[in-house]
C-alpha cells in the first residue's frame, strides 16, 4: 500500500519480506522509521520503485497517479504524484502556534499572500521577525483564502494540534477554571500535607484520568503529589512503581508515611535483587528499571492499571532495553503518572517515548515529530533528530494534554531563593608539573583540532576532561578548607573518583567528620548516610558523585553546595544543586561552581549554557547559567 505522508514523501506499507527489504535499500532516498516499522521515499521514486517491486513478483499500490494522501495523526484526501510534485512549485507557507491564541505564519514574500494577510481583522506584522501572526479564529479563513490561489498553499496544523485547540479556532467559549475534585476518600495524613500548587497539580492529573507527565522542578514534591494521585485510584491496585535503583527504599518509606491507613510495612514489596520473589498479592510492588528489563514477561502479564515511573527520563531512548521493558509493562494501565524534573535532559526528541507512553495518539510517528519539533535533517548516514524547532508550540500542545510543570520562580513564595556563581580556583599552568603542563596543553591543542568526527572529538574530550581534574585538585582541596575553617555545612560534588579519594584522604586528615555517596555505596547505606548527615551537626560535609547521587536524596539541613567538577549534562547538574533546594529548606541556597580558566571548564561551561538554552524554549527550563 502507498500512501503519501508529506507533500514530497510517500510511504510503503507491507507485511516483512527479505525480497522487498532488498529492494527498498536500492531507491537513493529511501527511508525507515522504527516507531513505525515502515520505509518511505521521495515521490520523484515511484514509479522506479514501483517497477523494481513488480520485477520481484509484488504490486506497489496506485503506482502511477493516484494515491491516497493521509496525514501522520489521521485524515485522508485524494491526490496525484503528479499535484504532489506541482505543490512544490508553488510559493508554500506553515503555521506556527506560538501562544494558546495565537499562532504565526512562515512563507515567502508574496503579494497575493500578503494582500490576504492585511484583510484579516486579527493581524499582527512583526518587523523585527517579518512575520505575520493572527488569532487562532482566524485560521481556518487564512487558509481557505491561501489555498484558493493557484500559486499559494499553506501547509495546515497537525490534526492533533487542530483537535486540542478546536474551540478556541471555532471561537467557542471554554472554561479554563480547573474543576476542584473531591479528596475526601484519600488518606487525610498526604491530603492535609498539600501546598496549593501541589493540590493544583494533584486536580491537573485527575483532570486527564491520571494520565500525566508531571514535570515539576525538582525539590517542588512530585512524590507526595504522584502518591496523592495513587491513593485517588485506589481500586485500581495494585500500584506498580518503576525507579532508579538507588531510590526504592526511598519509595516504600514515603508511601509508608504518607499513606498510613491505606498500608502497612508488609504491603509494600521492593525488589533488590533479581532473586526476589515476584511479588503475587502486594499492594504495592517497586522495581527498579534494570530489573524490570530482566522480569519483563512476568511483570507484563499482570496488566497492571496504576503505575508511578519516578525519573522517567530513563526511557528517553525508545532503543534501549529498558525503555522497552517499560512501555511493554506500561501499555495496560489506565492511570499512569510519569516523573521528571528533568523530562528532555538534553534534545526535545528525548520528549517522545514518554509522550507516546502516556498518549499514542498525540504524535503516532516518530518522523513526524522530528520534522516538527527536531528539526530532523538528512545526512550521509541517515537522518539527525538531535535538533530542535517550533519548542513554543510543543509545550503549548503538552501542557494542554499531558504535562504540567511548575519552576521553584513560579511557586517562589513557597519556596527560599536559590544563588548560583562560578568560582576561579587558585590555579594556574605554571604551578603543574611539566608533565601534566604538557598533557593539558596536548589536549587543548588536540580538541581545537578541525576536520574530526564527533566521536574523535568525543574522546579527546573525556581525555582533557580527565586532565584538568587532575590539575584542579590542589585548587579543590585548598577550597574545600577554607570552607571548613569558616565553619560551612555543604555538599561537594565530584565526577571523578580520583578526586573524591583526594579531598576524602584530606578530611580524614583534619578529623571532619563526613558522609560519602558514590556508586559503590549501596542503597541501604545511602539512607542511613543521609540520615547522618541531616541529623548531625557536627557532620559538615557530604562527598557525592554526580552521576550517582544527583537525585533520591535529601540533604537541605546543609545550605551550600559546591562542585568541584562540572559535568555535561546540565540536567544533572540541576538535580545534583536540587538535593539542598527543596521544600523545607529555610535558607538561601548557594551554588559555587569551581572552574579552573583554560581548561575543559572553558568547554564544558560553554555547552552546558547551549543545552540549557534549547530546553528553555521548550519551556522546559528556566535555569540561568549565565547568574
Amino acid at each position: 500500500k502507498c500512501t503519501v505522508i508529506q507533500g514530497n514523501r510517500f510511504s510503503v506499507t507491507c507485511p516483512y519480506n527479505p525480497k522487498l527489504v532488498t529492494v527498498f535499500k536500492s531507491i537513493a532516498s529511501r527511508r525507515y522509521d522504527p516507531a513505525t516499522k515502515k520505509w518511505n521515499f521521495s515521490t520523484s521514486d515511484h514509479a522506479t520503485l514501483a517497477s523494481k517491486v513488480r520485477s520481484s513478483g509484488f504490486q506497489l499500490s496506485n503506482p502511477e497517479n493516484a494515491v491516497i494522501v493521509k496525514s501522520a495523526e489521521g485524515g485522508s484526501t485524494s491526490l496525484s504524484l503528479d499535484d504532489v510534485n506541482h505543490n512544490n512549485t508553488k510559493c508554500n507557507g506553515k503555521c506556527y502556534l506560538i501562544s494558546d491564541t495565537h499562532f504565526e505564519v512562515e512563507m515567502p514574500y508574496n503579494n497575493k499572500a500578503v494582500a490576504i494577510f492585511k484583510s484579516l481583522p486579527s493581524k499582527v506584522y512583526d518587523i523585527n521577525t517579518r512575520q505575520w501572526s493572527f488569532h487562532l479564529t482566524d485560521y481556518n479563513q487564512l487558509v481557505s483564502s491561501i489555498n484558493k490561489e493557484q500559486d499559494l498553499h499553506l501547509e495546515t496544523f497537525p490534526s492533533t494540534l487542530l483537535q486540542i485547540f478546536k474551540s478556541k479556532i471555532s471561537g467557542a467559549k471554554t472554561d479554563s477554571v480547573l474543576q476542584e475534585f473531591d479528596l475526601s476518600h484519600v488518606d487525610e495524613k498526604v491530603e492535609t500535607s498539600l501546598m496549593p500548587f501541589q493540590r493544583e497539580g494533584v486536580n491537573f492529573a485527575l483532570s486527564k484520568n491520571g494520565r500525566i507527565l508531571l514535570a515539576d522542578d525538582m525539590g517542588l514534591g512530585k512524590t507526595v503529589q504522584s502518591i496523592c494521585i495513587a491513593s485517588y485510584y485506589r481500586s485500581s491496585w495494585p500500584l506498580l512503581i518503576i525507579c532508579p535503583s538507588s531510590v526504592r527504599l526511598m519509595w516504600k518509606e514515603s508511601l509508608l508515611r504518607w499513606l498510613p491507613s491505606q498500608l502497612e510495612h508488609d504491603d509494600v514489596n521492593v525488589m533488590l535483587t533479581g532473586r526476589d520473589n515476584i511479588p503475587t498479592n502486594s499492594l504495592v510492588t517497586v522495581i527498579s528499571y534494570d530489573l524490570l528489563t530482566k522480569h519483563q514477561a512476568r511483570f507484563e502479564a499482570k496488566k497492571y492499571k496504576c503505575a508511578i515511573v519516578d525519573e522517567s527520563h530513563f526511557i528517553k531512548n525508545f532503543k534501549t532495553a529498558r525503555a522497552k521493558s517499560a512501555t511493554a509493562v506500561l501499555k495496560h494501565t489506565k492511570h499512569l503518572l510519569l516523573l521528571s524534573g528533568t523530562p528532555a535532559l538534553s534534545r526535545p526528541s528525548e520528549l517522545y517515548t514518554q509522550i507516546s507512553t502516556l498518549r499514542s495518539d498525540l504524535f503516532p510517528y516518530f518522523h513526524q515529530f522530528g520534522l516538527r519539533y527536531c528539526n530532523a535533517k538528512q545526512n550521509t548516514w541517515g537522518w539527525d533528530y538531535s535538533g530542535s524547532s517550533n519548542m513554543t508550540e510543543l509545550r503549548l500542545i503538552l501542557q494542554e494534554t499531558v504535562m504540567l510543570r511548575r519552576t521553584k520562580d513560579d511557586v517562589l513564595h513557597q519556596l527560599p531563593p536559590k544563588l548560583r556563581r562560578t568560582v576561579a580556583l587558585d590555579v594556574s599552568i605554571e604551578k603543574a608539573s611539566i608533565k601534566q603542563r604538557k598533557l593539558l596543553e596536548a589536549s587543548q591543542s588536540a580538541v581545537n583540532q578541525k576536520g574530526l568526527s564527533a566521536a574523535e572529538k568525543h574522546g579527546i574530550l573525556l581525555q582533557y576532561f580527565n586532565e584538568t581534574a587532575k590539575f584542579k585538585l590542589p585548587g579543590i582541596k585548598s577550597y574545600v578548607l577554607d570552607l571548613l575553617e569558616g565553619g560551612h555545612k555543604f555538599l561537594l560534588f565530584a565526577h571523578h573518583k580520583s578526586v573524591l579519594d583526594s579531598v576524602e584522604t584530606d578530611l580524614n586528615k583534619k578529623g571532619c567528620d563526613y558522609i560519602r555517596i558514590d556508586g559503590s555505596t549501596p542503597s541501604e547505606r545511602r539512607q542511613t548516610e543521609v540520615a547522618r548527615f541531616q541529623e548531625n551537626s557536627s557532620c559538615k560535609v557530604a562527598l557525592l558523585s554526580i552521576t550517582a547521587a544527583n537525585m533520591g536524596i535529601t540533604l537541605h539541613s546543609a545550605s551550600l553546595v559546591v562542585f568541584a567538577e562540572l559535568f555535561w549534562n546540565p540536567g544533572i547538574l540541576v538535580q545534583a544543586e536540587d538535593r539542598c533546594y527543596r521544600i523545607g529548606q529555610r535558607d538561601v541556597v548557594n551554588v559555587h561552581y569551581l572552574i579552573a580558566k583554560n581548561t575543559a571548564d572553558d568547554l564544558i561551561w560553554q555547552m552546558i549554557k547551549k543545552k540549557l538554552e534549547v530546553l528553555s524554549k521548550a519551556g522546559l527550563n528556566k535555569t540561568d547559567f549565565n547568574e
